[in-house]
């Protein structure tokens, strides 16, 4: 794609048929006044949220990662809570692509998520530490007489954990390591109280517990965690970049519609800041047109590299919309002072900034 339309990962029609509405939104799901899933559930009712062809025969059946990735940018200007529930939602719809054609994961699970009737929560940090650093998966399996799976351990850290989701976890069973997804009415299967946090309060976000929980065989997504771990990472990225780049732009509008006075020293700044956005929108529809398909060695540094850019870019874009706003940034309930404890998650989240650098190091890859 070229000319304007690449330079921005922006819906214009979805952000003026919405933007009023997801404006009015945002600071109640700041205050997690709402929870951060109503605006999945608000997509739904629009009719815009991506689907996976359940009915393709193709694994992984098709998906628009290009949409998906438009969709994030434009609900992370308004509200990151949002962008980031609706990114752990739509990534485990993604892993329910890879589910057999005809399984029970394909019909019936991923049509729940799709009409937004459960929470989808993503849970594969743990799967990325143990390619890492070889400690064990959290999470143990047993076999069961029935021939399912008996679960017990812990995710350290998930979110969309509402009263209903389908968490995706790797599993450790004996030498093997699976991929399951694990309704939350199973047996055993429980939530722990929500911490306070900085900011994304609305994501309900915390621990899970497993207590000798049952699932059936047919629950098990993939048989070689770390095998779906490669496969799925280019896309996990390139949507994690996707809505650290919508955080970004709005922060960046911000700053320049406050470039009078003193603020005009910003200037440079903020159009070194434009250019690096404008280059990363290329580069992100570039990825996200690609990420489905082999995920080869470039591929992934690619994702990797285009994750940590954008991350690094949302944070000085903040930094400098409140340097420009001056004490109007240091109300609480700003917006801005919204964006900057954001912002503050994002070298955080799995992959941190320094997991992402280890992987480009290992990789001899150019950061």
């Amino acid at each position: 794609m070229t000319g304007t339309l690449a330079a921005t990962l922006i819906d214009r029609a979805f952000q003026e048929r919405l933007g009023a509405l997801l404006e009015e939104r945002a600071p109640w799901i700041d205050a997690a006044e709402l929870p951060a899933q109503s605006t999945v559930r608000l997509l739904v009712t629009e009719g815009l949220l991506p689907t996976v062809e359940r009915a393709s025969p193709r694994v992984p059946a098709p998906f628009d990662l290009l949409r998906a990735g438009e969709l994030l940018a434009t609900v992370a200007w308004f509200d990151l809570a949002s962008a980031f529930s609706l990114w752990c939602h739509m990534m485990t719809m993604l892993y329910l692509a890879w589910a057999e054609p005809g399984s029970v994961l394909r019909e019936q699970w991923l049509g729940e998520l799709t009409r937004a009737e459960r929470d989808g929560s993503t849970a594969l940090a743990t799967a990325l530490g143990h390619a890492q650093t070889g400690r064990p998966l959290p999470v143990q399996a047993s076999g069961h007489a029935s021939g399912g799976l008996v679960l017990n351990g812990f995710v350290p850290w998930a979110s969309n954990l509402t009263e209903r989701f389908l968490v995706v976890t790797p599993v450790q069973s004996g030498s093997d390591t699976l991929v399951v997804a694990v309704p939350s009415e199973t047996p055993g299967v429980f939530v722990e109280p929500y911490p306070r946090l900085l900011a994304l309060q609305a994501t309900a976000s915390t621990t899970l517990r497993f207590q000798d929980a049952l699932v059936a065989s047919e629950f098990v997504l993939a048989r070689d965690a770390l095998a779906f771990l490669r496969t799925v990472q280019p896309a996990f990225l390139a949507l994690q970049a996707s809505f650290c780049w919508g955080l970004a732009a709005r922060a960046l509008a911000e700053a320049r519609g406050h470039l009078r006075g003193v603020n005009v020293v910003f200037e440079p700044d903020i159009a070194e800041a434009e250019a690096e956005l404008t280059a990363a929108a290329r580069a992100l529809r570039s990825l996200l047109a690609q990420a489905l398909g082999s995920a080869d060695h470039e591929l992934r540094c690619r994702a990797l590299e285009l994750r940590l850019a954008t991350m690094r870019l949302a944070c000085r874009a903040v930094a400098l919309e409140a340097k420009t706003k001056g004490g109007q940034a240091y109300r609480a309930e700003s917006g801005t002072a919204r964006r900057l404890r954001e912002s503050l998650f994002l070298p955080i989240q799995t992959p941190t900034e320094g997991q992402l650098l280890w992987e480009l190091q290992r990789s001899n890859w150019s950061t």
